[in-house]
């Protein structure tokens, strides 16, 4: 669907509507065009992270001694 900013901005709910759908929203402008289309959320943090986050080591046993341990505020 095409459409200006003005109608847009008014209009915004539906268009947002329209979005979740899986539609996409091109908005004109006098300089160039918009895409308004929804993004999926990622459904848990686990997904989110994969790839990125890497563990070294045993994370099960405490990783300083107990004398080490000194926090400070």
């Amino acid at each position: 669907m095409v459409t200006n900013v003005r109608t847009f901005l008014r209009e915004f709910t539906t268009f947002k509507a329209r979005a979740r759908k899986g539609e996409t929203v091109r908005v004109q402008d006098k300089e160039g065009e918009f895409l308004f289309a929804a993004a999926a959320p990622r459904r848990s943090l686990l997904g989110a992270a994969r790839g990125r986050i890497t563990c070294h080591g045993d994370l099960t046993q405490p990783t300083l001694p107990g004398d080490a341990w000194k926090p400070s505020l």
